[in-house]
């Protein structure tokens, strides 16, 4: 009965054919527009502007391009296959009526996917190559583009266009202070016109509203019709390719495992009914927020409320002063199309029909073409509807003017307790904020208190030079001051020789290559290998008994102990929060050493982008904004290179070094005040424990699902690691493993000196047996992730892409010049005004209007992934 429901469905959507049919044409070969702004944003660091400017702006056509082929392959597709009569007396391929029926049916299906394919191919090539990452889309939709294009306008002199792409840019990003600063800027210099700052990203139907708009607010309403009509025009034109882009690629989560990717024709085709359902459901979807979409313009948080109604609320009263008196009626009549019990507009035109004449005014009908989208409209919610009533698809309908009735009665019951069940929640969630802040105000007085009582002399701790107290044994070896910075610090002694080898062996034992940069194991120089391992896989693979468990919680309890630490030198008054925690290790790729001028990990800030250059740090992602302290923990000095360099802005003037050594720590605030990168590890293994912190107690909230989500875990599988049952076991294995040593010990001791030499060479110990065997896996792992690294590198993320370039923006500090103090290996005293649309629908009174946008936000990208590491 469903599979019956839907097919009749399907068929009478698809039989309105969209009356578009139109071909691209261009030459040579289209390349994918993630390269070209890959290699855009490369040649930007590397200073050759022309080369930005050629690839950023094909990077945008190409985009354009890409979009427009797939619209208008699948809109001329849709019209060379319209499920039509296509002779007088053959039957229409209604699906259900009849085995002869259902064929004619499914051959049109069968035509319409394999149109589609074959235009796509045939003009756009294989579907991978244009294959585009939801992080680089989202570069695009921020414009990201135009804030580089500005730069390179400007370094080669061209004002006007520098002005056009620095404006269009800060349009989507009105928050964006450098970009007002350039634009004042600009304006005063001398050659730059107002008719330079242009919006380049513009879609006509919007442009031609606003202008109809503001020409409207100024009463030119002759004017102002030519722009609504043609803003009519031009929106219908997007809805239709809005439409077509929706019959894309459906990710559908219960058909991963079947790399389930078709179109939305081929799924029609496939032997996947359940999968088609919540593909055609999804395509209904996407078609019904075309309208949000088309609604919606840079700038502005919200889109305009009743959009494509509120044309023909002005164009009515803009005709009536315009005397236009049968124009004014047809646009009042398609307005009530919308809204039909609208007092205002029937009044209107009552009337507009006695200016003109009853039987006139009778004989003027509304416009067909809104007919026909309220019409197709409202068949798509009443299925959508059902979707979300048989199939529990959720459809929230984004439409004020939709009847009541086509939802159903169920359905309209159920959305009236879940409005009830959330303003209750909301309710409970207000009270419970209330007490949160009583108690953060609680906590902030009492630290304050204890801050007092240290101050006054309190407290038996010794305070050091800078006036923070440094507990758990360490020593502060030198200050901000013998550091010549701020908020600087080195620290040793805060961890023992023991605790530095027992976390080296971790690391070599549990550390996978590539870790936290998407497995990229030589991200920031080709030169060395990179290993890392977070505290939460530590304790999993100790939970597995892959690695000793109280090695993974020496992990967590060190990092604890460093974070007191900071929190206590620095005097903080608020406590420090885990940002992210990575024990990693960068080894010296011995081939590869020969005449090396790079460093380990190039000058950057930890909560900014360094722009050197300019001797700028930019607080905007993806730089990780929350970060306000970090902390190295070194495990060992037995490498050459590898020393901790603190710069000034320009990422070559080096102010201070630090050479690692076991229990050494270097902890420094993470603002622009603090550029820091590691010199590069030519011979042996470096190790360390980078951990970041922030004051804000929000960001625990804020990126749950991200690293301080990973703390959370660490913490939770931890207490469950340390339950009585599992202490027990854990107890039991330690016995075990000391009696089997001691057994060992008793049986080399009555063997010959020889025997027990050979005996020593072949024992290992757990640990290192494990070391070995995990070494082994990951070798086979390895060239089994090179084979599909190798496979798939055409379809990289952007965020890789973008990332490597932000991790390459300073230059090496190869040949610096140098005020430093190194610090030796040996231990020393260390409002919208939410504007509703105009509506001016009496004759004798005339109302004006504006409402705001929805600024393109930047979730994190996956350069909120990839880890700086120190």
């Amino acid at each position: 009965m469903c599979s019956r429901v839907f097919l009749l469905a399907l068929f009478l959507v698809l039989s309105v054919s969209d009356p578009c049919s139109c071909e691209t044409e261009f030459g040579g070969v289209l390349e994918p527009y993630d390269l070209l702004f890959d290699n855009a944003v490369e040649a930007y660091y590397k200073q050759d502007w022309l080369s930005v400017i050629l690839n950023m702006e094909r990077a945008l056509r190409n985009k354009d391009t890409v979009h427009q082929v797939k619209a208008q392959c699948r809109l001329s597709c849709a019209n060379l296959t319209s499920f039509q009569h296509t002779e007088p007396d053959s039957p229409l391929p209604l699906p259900g009526a009849g085995p002869v029926q259902d064929l004619g049916f499914f051959q049109r299906v069968l035509q319409r996917a394999d149109c589609v394919s074959r235009c796509e191919a045939e003009k756009l090539g294989q579907p991978s190559v244009h294959k585009i990452s939801d992080e680089m889309e989202l570069e695009f939709k921020k414009r990201t583009p135009y804030n580089y294009l500005q730069v390179a306008y400007f370094k080669i002199n061209k004002l006007d266009k520098a002005v056009a792409a620095a404006n269009t840019f800060y349009i989507a990003n009105p928050d964006h202070m450098e970009m007002r600063q350039n634009l004042e800027y600009y304006s005063m210099m001398a050659g730059v016109q107002q008719t330079d700052f242009k919006d380049l990203e513009a879609r006509p139907h919007m442009a031609e509203f606003l202008e109809g708009k503001r020409l409207y607010s100024a009463d030119g309403f002759s004017d102002s019709i030519e722009h609504f009509e043609k803003a009519l025009e031009e929106f219908f034109t997007a809805d239709a390719e809005c439409r077509a882009l929706c019959e894309g690629e459906y990710d559908y989560d219960g058909y991963n495992y079947m790399e389930y990717n078709a179109d939305l024709f081929q799924s029609i085709t496939g032997r996947q009914p359940t999968a088609f359902y919540h593909h055609y459901l999804y395509n209904l979807n996407c078609k019904q927020n075309c309208a949000v979409e088309l609604a919606s313009t840079a700038g502005r948080e919200k889109p305009f409320e009743d959009f494509l109604p509120s044309h023909f609320n002005y164009l009515q009263f803009s005709y009536y002063n315009t005397e236009q008196y049968e124009k004014a009626i047809e646009c009042a009549k398609t307005f009530l199309l919308f809204h039909p019990d609208d007092e205002v507009m029937k009044q209107n035109l009552a009337y507009y029909s006695v200016v003109l004449g009853e039987d006139k005014a009778a004989a003027v009908a509304a416009r067909e073409v809104v007919e026909q989208y309220i019409k197709k409209s409202l068949l798509e919610k009443e299925l959508l509807y059902f979707g979300d009533e048989i199939f529990g698809v959720t459809f929230v309908d984004p439409d004020i003017w939709t009847p009541e009735e086509i939802m159903p009665q169920k359905l309209r019951d159920k959305q009236k307790v879940d409005r009830e069940r959330a303003a209750r929640i909301t309710e409970e969630i207000g009270n419970l904020m209330k007490e949160i802040e009583t108690l953060v105000e609680e906590k902030t007085k009492e630290s304050a208190d204890i801050s007092k009582m240290v101050k006054d002399g309190t407290s038996k701790s010794t305070p050091t030079p800078e006036g923070g107290l440094v507990f758990d044994g360490a020593v502060v070896s030198m200050t901000s001051k013998a550091l010549n910075g701020s908020q600087r610090v080195v620290l040793d002694g805060v961890v023992t020789d023991d605790e530095c080898r027992e976390l080296h062996r971790l690391s070599n034992t549990a550390a996978q290559k590539g870790d936290g940069y998407r497995g990229r194991p030589s991200p920031h120089s080709p030169s060395e290998m990179f290993q890392g391992v977070t505290i939460l896989k530590a304790l999993k693979l100790g939970q597995e008994g892959v690695l000793p468990l109280k090695s993974a919680r020496l992990f967590f309890d060190l990092s604890e102990k460093v974070r007191r630490v900071v929190e206590s030198y620095f005097s903080l008054q608020s406590p420090l929060y885990f940002s992210y925690s990575h024990l990693v290790c960068r080894s010296a790729i011995e081939e590869k050493q020969e005449s090396r001028e790079d460093l380990s990990h190039p000058v950057h800030v930890d909560n900014c982008l360094l722009i050197s250059e300019l001797n700028e740090c930019i607080k905007e992602p993806p730089a990780y904004t929350h970060r306000d302290y970090s902390a190295i923990l070194y495990l060992n000095d037995d490498f050459e290179g590898g020393d901790f360099i603190f710069t000034e802005l320009d990422a070559k003037t080096i102010t201070a070094v630090v050479k690692p050594q076991c229990g050494r720590i270097v902890a420094f605030s993470a603002g622009k005040e603090n550029p820091h990168g590691v010199r590069a590890v030519t011979k042996g293994q470096r190790c360390a424990v980078a951990l970041w912190f922030t004051l804000d107690p929000r960001h625990n909230e804020k990126a749950r699902h991200n690293s301080t989500a990973e703390r959370i875990q660490a913490e939770e599988l931890l207490k469950m690691l340390s339950s009585p049952l599992n202490a027990e076991f854990q107890k039991i294995e330690d016995e075990e493993e000391d009696r089997s040593k001691e057994t060992a010990s008793e049986k080399d001791s009555v063997k010959p000196d020889g025997e027990n030499t050979a005996r020593t060479e072949e024992t290992k110990t757990p640990a290192e047996e494990q070391a070995s065997k995990t070494s082994e896996e990951k070798t086979e792992t390895s060239a089994d992730a090179k084979t599909v690294s190798e496979d798939t590198q055409l379809d990289g993320t952007a965020a890789e892409k973008v990332s490597a370039k932000t991790a390459s923006k300073t230059k090496p500090a190869g040949k610096a010049k140098t005020k430093t103090k190194e610090v030796g290996k040996t231990k020393g005293k260390t409002a919208e005004k939410k504007e509703k649309p105009a509506a001016k629908k009496t004759a004798k009174s005339s109302k004006k209007t504006d409402s705001k946008q929805s600024k393109a936000k930047s979730s994190k990208s996956d350069s909120e992934k990839k880890k700086d590491e120190l």
